[in-house]
């Protein structure tokens, strides 16, 4: 009879943990050291070993079982993070940031590696860069920063979670300060006179404002950049628009020009990408029920703009919004089918207008905003504060057409608006020029 047969590394490695689960801990280390005894190589009874180390505070041992396994395994993101927690665990935070912001690089979309990475960071004092590292995470997923209020997660998740959200409130509110303060030196160098941008000081940016605030107007709120001290107004009348009539004038040049591109099989793309998580637009995402021409997009030119020459020259008469390159923010085509409903929400910021030119607009489209509910007319401009809750409809049998750009709002003045302008763009030139920190 032939000796039966001896347990496998599996076998051994489940008994282990099998063990740690009953809250044997000293039987399941010596299983596995069993297991490394045969096979010194054993990375999961290495990292098991880890693991069982650190849940006993044997913090030291715990560096030496990850090390190992991160040295054997460097592009193995979870050997790296682990790493870093023992190693912040037992003081060494240079050596948990080496760690973690390797986790970082090796699992980009993971919130948590950016989460822990950041909470090292801004433990050592590196807060600049501790920002930079909670940003991407933060772009990766809201959820990061949410954590903090969720009482179903872990503790240790939920106060850097906290850390990350104070960090990035902080940066951003200077980064601001520091925006307006620039403008005001410019003006007084150029003129002589120190500019009133006390408005543009107390601006809010709602999602990383530094201190709690309200907002003073209900139905009003907008989810990006709010000027409290900015009179709030639903609907501006056109007579606020010395402009206007001049876009009027060629209503039936632009809705030529869009009619044609349709006949030239020019194809609309949904407005709402298919790949938007708001419970908002879940009826919308990826629906060609509302849909766009884009002219600019997210202030980048796109090739159609080759099939509207004439709209484009017309509305070099318009006071539209433009970033540092000269580009509109964002300019199209807006199509609404019949039948369909573009729900309540609110726009990005009130210190500009949402302007509508109607082309096409069949008997039963409306559109509310705040309070007031308004029909559109062909060939009558419409402007309007979008972080208002604002909805539309159109209840008839054929499509509503509208060209949709951005206004200044009129009660800012020439300095008010190069200061948001410029806020703006310290705010994206920080977002598109932040790396990663070295090791």
């Amino acid at each position: 009879m032939s000796p039966p047969a001896l347990p496998s590394d599996r076998d051994l490695i489940q008994r282990a943990l099998q063990l740690a689960r009953q809250g044997r801990p000293e039987q399941a280390e010596s299983v596995l050291q069993d297991v490394l005894r045969r096979n010194s190589d054993s990375l999961d009874a290495r990292a098991l070993l880890g693991a069982l180390a650190f849940r006993q505070h044997r913090y030291e041992e715990a560096v030496a079982a990850y090390g190992i396994c991160a040295g054997a395994r460097p592009r193995n993101g979870s050997f790296q993070f682990n790493l870093g927690i023992a190693r912040e665990k037992a003081g060494d935070l240079p050596g948990a940031i080496d760690a973690l912001l390797a986790a970082c690089r090796l699992n980009r979309r993971d919130w948590r590696m950016a989460l822990f990475a950041g909470a090292a960071l801004e433990a050592a004092g590196r807060r600049d860069e501790a920002a930079v590292v909670f940003s991407l995470g933060d772009d990766v997923d809201p959820a990061m920063r949410a954590a903090r209020n969720n009482p179903a997660l872990d503790p240790e998740i939920r106060r850097r979670s906290a850390i990350a959200d104070r960090v990035m409130r902080e940066h951003f509110s200077r980064l601001h300060a520091r925006a307006v303060d620039e403008c005001e030196r410019r003006a007084v160098a150029a003129s002589g006179v120190k500019p009133d941008l006390a408005r543009v000081r107390n601006a809010i940016w709602t999602q990383t404002h530094d201190r709690p605030f309200k907002f003073r107007t209900p139905r009003q709120e907008p989810s990006v950049f709010y000027m409290p001290d900015l009179e709030a107004r639903p609907v501006t009348p056109r007579e606020r628009l010395p402009w206007a009539a001049k876009i009027e004038a060629a209503a039936d040049e632009i809705r030529g020009e869009y009619l044609a591109a349709l006949a030239a099989d020019v194809a609309m793309a949904p407005y709402v990408d298919a790949s938007e998580k708001s419970p908002t637009w879940q009826g919308l995402r990826g629906n060609l029920d509302w849909s766009a021409l884009h002219l600019y997009k997210s202030a980048q030119g796109t090739p159609l703009r080759s099939h509207f020459r004439k709209t484009l020259q017309v509305l070099e008469a318009a006071d539209v919004v433009r970033v540092e390159d000269g580009n509109p923010i964002e300019m199209f085509f807006s199509r609404m089918r019949r039948g369909a409903h573009i729900p309540p929400h609110f726009g990005a910021a009130n210190n500009r207008l949402t302007v509508h030119l109607p082309l096409i607009v069949p008997t039963g489209c409306s559109i509310r905003v705040g309070d007031q509910i308004h029909t559109w007319r062909e060939g009558e401009l419409f402007a309007f504060d979008d972080s208002f809750e604002h909805e539309a409809w159109n209840t008839s049998d054929t499509d509503r057409v509208v060209l949709i750009f951005e206004s200044h709002h009129p009660d800012l003045n020439a300095a008010e608006r190069a200061a948001v302008e410029h806020a703006f763009e310290s705010r994206g030139r920080w977002l598109k020029e932040r790396r990663r920190p070295v090791l």
